[in-house]
């Protein structure tokens, strides 16, 4: 690792400053040519005379319905770069010769698509004929694992959105947050590309929660699937020319539009209804309600039967204060009370009680003013809009073309939440302009809008409400305490290639993202402004119960607090600008050569409690802000090499990034100075952050044998940098208790491939890859023991008696490795059946290094150390992903009176096969010090979509039927107490299981959280297209 540091000094160059990042990006750009995310791949092929077999000099091979194209050379061979990811049909001609146009030619992303143009004279056939491209039996140019999507099993197969279809590859798995990690890694380490446009969210962590994931991060992902044409996903090595990840890389081609206009439209639905196992949340008979729903039970527990009253509970009430009924209540205790005043004491507990009571129902009743934010989640129902329409503008169909696409989701969340409903929008427009042969721009905006919460919006039961019970108080019945999370992202691109000569091209964007990241305050009922006395007589019309046993505090959370409990307002500017250079040099060799330049503009501020917390002054609390403006560069040469017998992508790649903010020069001693004030509130000096600098080799090489096998071997380095929260987060609770660190070093993973492709007869085709990836230099938490740390976490004493104080920072302090065999299995050619099937057999093992923490008399660091290896929490041995699709064209299968009822249908169905996650259990027979010893029970589902098309004259009526969890299958939730994992393992009872103790708190609370996944879901879709 090589730092630069010392030429970015505040007084000779800073890349935090605006002017400096410009001046360094202009001169990059005179320097060579900066990288633009590859989405095009390339067409070789021959034409030669069907009749002698000669080569036919000067052929025209042009694209139908594009102006790409190209001539065949003396050999008869043709060459075309630069095409837009998706499915062509491509025309051969020449003169003296009867065209051919051959169909259904997939052009794919950084491959070469080969075709065979014989033609026939012009005086033995004088039509055009169209024929089917057949499917290459082996991808010859295949150097890592992959897979492509094209448009059709995009939107025939059973999944809501574009995130689905990363489900199918058994290499990835999805995280209980609902983010994405790719063979053992750990989650962002997957570059998701958009257009070239990486879909980047500064904004990962929760409020001054200090690195703790937020809830369904990878929202950004689900775009709209009547918009894409293509989606590859890369899960071994990737080339030199995709950085700033270690795992995998997802492409995913828009449509550009037609020369004649297409579109269409579709509405999906799906009954409201209860999305989770067990029984409803405010089901009367649940253990609150028969304690505290009766209101004989209130009478009985203020009026003792043996006569007289509770004192505790009549106080509780604020019956019995002084300022009240006390004096009254004395006279009665004291045997003093007459007849009079006995029956009115009698008359003030009854009226005081059936008004607790009833304040208590409407308090736990699921209505739409309920002030807690008590509601029926079941009764909103699932409703989703797409469409996507373009075409020419103007006089050329070739010159000027549009494509708009957008989504509209109202998503009811599984459980009580703040939100209620999550709704995300997504809108996309392409513009494409042709003015000459040679020159292309092509500019796209997007709007992407999220509106959810921090810990809701997963597919699994924990991420999706009521967040951390058990082993937490539940918050059922205050549901307003979290926030409404909002956030935005706008996009503009602008594209531009010149087309060179027939060999070479240059293609330049420049591409902005605004994110807007919102969590504001809202005061809550009880306790601030809207101020509830909560008495019968002098607040008659109070909405919120005080405090009391009724609440059940040892299982639910009371109305406490003045506000929700978090804020957060994040902005992010950011921007990229990108050439890329690339050179048919020879026949053989294809060279890519190019850098790229991002910028941050980033400010974060954000507090974890209510409103009255801040930073530093007015009360402890748990708080961050950081302004930051982080650069990340990168520079890379490739050359892919083609022959008959080999096709190697060999690259190098050089990156480098800068947090682009100030750290402190002493981490022993940082500079605090709020409350409470210490006897040393540090030193303030800071230093600018450290610039990072890797080099990253890769090499991929295929050797196909004949038409039916290649083999392949990968080796490459992969890195990315931090996540923002890791280098940028702080935190504070009397004294610092988080500090990033923006000094770490880049997360390496060193990834080795052996693959083999192999044709089974003429339809199927075997891909088996064994790799072994070698993650290091990566993330983990590190206490420093420090002067002006949180005074609630005592270190101890420093060598000259000063006390310490613990912080938490992050260090490249830990590794991981995955060794695994991934198996996939698929038929190439789609006729009517079409099918692939991916197993994955891997494990995953992580582990920590270093010093368990640190101290300012370094000494002492050694005294106590990290190390061992484990099998990773994320590990799952066994992955199995399943597509199924059949076909009915036009005038098959079952008819009725000559209607044929199934033509032009898709019947698709997926099935997920994995093993349980791993989790500890020591008996006395086991190793005290053993973790993630045993398995929970294998997890599986399937899932089935039904599309027809009924055309009418030039429109399509599209009609739909998507069952998610066709069999109800359940998946159990891990469980998060020593308790639960002892009667599970012991017992066989899980939360939702009465088990030998009724009133435990996880079957009280969560019972519903017993299994994670979502129970069958039924949409219902309609559609027109045109």
């Amino acid at each position: 690792m090589i730092s630069l540091n010392k030429y970015m000094q505040k007084d000779n160059f800073s890349l935090s400053h605006p002017k400096s990042f410009l001046i360094l990006l202009i001169s990059l750009l005179m320097i060579a040519g900066l990288h633009g995310q590859g989405q095009r791949g390339k067409l070789t092929g021959t034409v030669k005379d069907a009749g002698t077999g000669e080569p036919i000099v000067g052929a025209n091979v042009m694209l139908v319905g594009t102006t790409i194209g190209g001539a065949a050379d003396l050999n008869g061979k043709f060459s075309i770069l630069n095409i837009p990811g998706g499915t062509y049909s491509v025309t051969a001609s020449a003169l003296g010769y009867a065209k051919l146009t051959i169909s259904e030619v997939d052009i794919i992303v950084d491959r070469t698509t080969e075709l065979k143009f014989e033609l026939k004279d012009a005086t033995v056939q004088l039509e055009q004929v169209v024929i089917v491209a057949e499917k290459p039996k082996i991808i010859k140019d295949q150097t890592s694992t992959s897979t492509t999507l094209n448009e059709t099993q995009i939107k025939s197969a059973p999944i809501e959105g574009l995130r689905g279809a990363l489900d199918f590859n058994a290499g990835l798995q999805k995280s209980a947050t609902g983010n994405y990690s790719v063979r053992g890694s750990s989650s962002y380490e997957l570059n998701f590309q958009v257009n070239g446009v990486e879909q980047v969210n500064s904004a990962t962590s929760g409020p001054g929660t200090f690195g703790t994931e937020k809830s369904n991060n990878s929202w950004k992902y689900d775009v709209n699937p009547i918009g894409v044409a293509q989606m590859q996903l890369i899960t071994g090595g990737f080339s030199a020319e995709y950085g700033n990840a270690q795992a995998g890389v997802v492409k995913v081609v828009l449509k550009e539009g037609a020369p004649k206009c297409t579109g269409e439209f579709r509405m999906e639905y799906r009954p409201a209804g209860q999305y989770h196992y067990g029984s409803y949340l405010y089901d009367q008979n649940n253990y609150e309600w028969t304690k505290w729903g009766n209101l004989d039970n209130w009478i009985a527990r203020a009026k003792k039967s043996s006569g007289g009253y509770d004192e505790n509970f009549l106080l509780s009430l604020g019956i019995t204060a002084v300022n009240r009924y006390g004096w009254l209540y004395d006279k009665i205790k004291s045997n003093t009370a007459t007849a009079d005043e006995r029956q009115l004491f009698e008359s003030v507990v009854d009226r005081e009680v059936r008004w607790a009571h009833e304040l208590w129902v409407r308090n736990h009743t699921p209505s739409e003013n309920n002030p807690l934010g008590v509601y029926d989640y079941r009764n909103g129902a699932y409703q989703r809009y797409m469409f996507g329409f373009g075409g020419p503008l103007g006089k050329d169909p070739n010159k000027l073309k549009f494509y708009f696409s957008g989504e509209y989701k109202h998503n009811p969340t599984r459980l009580p939440t703040a939100e209620q409903t999550q709704v995300y929008q997504n809108y996309i427009a392409n513009l494409t302009y042709q003015p000459i042969p040679n020159h292309k721009f092509k500019g796209m905006l997007s709007f992407q809008k999220y509106r959810g919460g921090i810990w809701s919006g997963s597919d699994d039961i924990r991420w999706s409400g009521i967040a951390f019970t058990p082993p937490g108080l539940s918050s059922k019945y205050y549901v307003n305490i979290d926030p409404v999370r909002t956030e935005q992202t706008i996009a503009q691109s602008l594209n531009y290639i010149y087309i060179i000569n027939n060999q070479a091209s240059i293609e330049a964007t420049l591409t902005h993202q605004y994110e807007k990241y919102e969590l504001p305050y809202r005061y809550l009922p009880g306790y601030t402004q809207i101020r509830d006395v909560l008495d019968s007589l002098y607040d008659p019309q109070g909405s919120v119960l005080r405090a009391g046993i009724w609440w059940e505090t040892d299982y639910f959370r009371a109305p406490d607090a003045f506000s929700t409990l978090y804020f957060q307002d994040t902005r992010t500017d950011h921007w990229s600008l990108s050439v890329d250079y690339t050179n048919q040099i020879l026949e053989t060799n294809l060279l890519k050569a190019g850098a790229r330049a991002y910028y941050w503009d980033m400010f974060n501020t954000g507090v974890n409690s209510s409103f009255l917390a801040n930073s530093y002054i007015t009360r402890a609390g748990f708080a961050e802000y950081y302004r930051a403006y982080p650069t990340n560069f990168a520079v890379y040469v490739q050359d892919k090499m083609e022959y008959s017998g080999m096709i190697a992508n060999i690259g190098v790649r050089a990156e480098s990034y800068n947090f682009g903010t100030l750290y402190p020069i002493d981490i022993y001693n940082m500079f605090y100075p709020g409350k409470p004030v210490l006897n040393n509130p540090g030193n303030p000096l800071k230093e600018q952050s450290k610039t990072q600098f890797i080099i990253l080799p890769r090499i991929g090489i295929s050797f196909p044998v004949g038409e039916n096998t290649a083999f392949r071997i990968q080796y490459g380095h992969f890195s990315s940098m931090p996540i923002f929260s890791h280098a940028l987060s702080n935190r504070t609770q009397s004294g610092w208790t988080g500090m990033g660190n923006p000094n770490l070093e880049p997360k390496k993973t060193i990834q080795y491939e052996f693959g083999l492709q192999q044709m089974l007869e003429d339809e199927h085709r075997l891909d088996v890859a064994l790799y072994y990836n070698d993650r290091v230099t990566q993330i983990g938490l590190l206490p420093v023991a420090s002067y002006t740390g949180s005074n609630t976490r005592s270190a101890g004493f420093s060598a000259t008696g000063e006390p310490l104080y613990f912080y938490t920072t992050f260090d490249n302090n830990a590794f991981g490795a995955t060794i695994g065999a991934e198996f996939t299995f698929e038929k190439i050619n789609f006729q009517n059946w079409s099918y692939r099937l991916s197993y994955s057999l891997s494990q995953t093992t992580e582990g920590t290094y270093g010093p368990s923490s640190i101290y300012p008399d370094l000494d002492r660091n050694y005294l106590s150390r990290k190390s061992g290896e484990t099998v990773g929490y994320s590990d799952r041995t066994h992955n199995l992903r399943g597509l199924l699709q059949y076909r009915f064209n036009k005038g098959e299968g079952p008819s009725i009176l000559g209607i044929y009822i199934l033509e032009n249908t898709i019947l698709s169905m997926t099935y997920t096969m994995q093993s349980g996650a791993p989790y500890t259990y020591i008996t006395g027979f086991d190793l005290k010090d053993v973790v993630n010893n045993r398995r929970y029970p294998i997890e599986s589902v399937f899932d089935f979509n039904l599309t027809k098309n009924i055309t009418i004259d030039d429109l399509r009526l599209i009609l739909g039927l998507r069952i998610m969890n066709l069999f109800d299958n359940k998946w159990l939730t891990p469980i998060s107490t020593t308790e639960d994992i002892t009667n599970w393992v012991e017992y066989g009872y899980t939360t939702a299981d009465l088990g030998n103790d009724p009133l435990r708190k996880s079957y009280i609370t969560a019972e519903f959280k017993a299994y994670r996944n979502i129970p069958r879901q039924i949409f219902f879709t309609v559609g027109l297209g045109f």
